[in-house]
């Protein structure tokens, strides 16, 4: 089973997952941040070194007939379902959820930026991916990903979370 709220989108995806995981950090911005800004600062929060290793990686792919990233400039990012941001596809959102994606021959997975919020406690921002394995192949190249992934999900939901808490007032 994966850490959802039981109101996410996603909650209960059909189908079997064969990876999940989740991280959350709590968002210290005087004011309520949207889930529209949560979603752009995902999108642009990239560091770096992130940027390089999907690139090394989309070169690397092509060569197998795989989906590989669409480059996207800040100002043309929209943050509606159908629209493609880099390695993603924004799959569905509402108010407190934006789930972004990627179906390919080889895996599908699903990203879920959920905001928590409370009275008295700052908003919460849980990132949760899911991954559901096509066949072998996919198996095989998550298999050399997940390390990354691990590494990459978190210096990166530190970015949005420092972006939000200085851009929002």
């Amino acid at each position: 089973m994966y850490l959802l709220p039981d109101d996410s989108i996603l909650h209960p995806k059909p189908g079997s997952i064969h990876y999940t995981d989740s991280y959350s950090t709590a968002i210290l911005s005087t004011h309520p941040v949207t889930i529209e800004q949560t979603g752009s600062a995902f999108l642009s929060s990239a560091p770096r070194w992130v940027e390089q290793m999907l690139l090394f990686r989309d070169n690397l792919v092509r060569l197998f007939g795989l989906k590989v990233s669409q480059p996207t400039s800040r100002k043309q990012m929209q943050i509606a379902p159908g629209e493609k941001a880099g390695p993603f596809i924004i799959l569905d959102k509402n108010k407190k959820e934006l789930i972004l994606g990627q179906d390919d021959k080889h895996l599908n997975f699903w990203v879920s930026l959920y905001l928590q919020s409370s009275e008295n406690t700052p908003q919460l921002l849980l990132c949760t991916t899911l991954v559901h394995y096509n066949n072998i192949w996919g198996r095989l190249y998550f298999f050399f990903v997940k390390p990354f992934h691990r590494l990459i999900v978190p210096s990166l939901i530190k970015n949005v979370v420092h972006q939000l808490n200085t851009n929002v007032r």
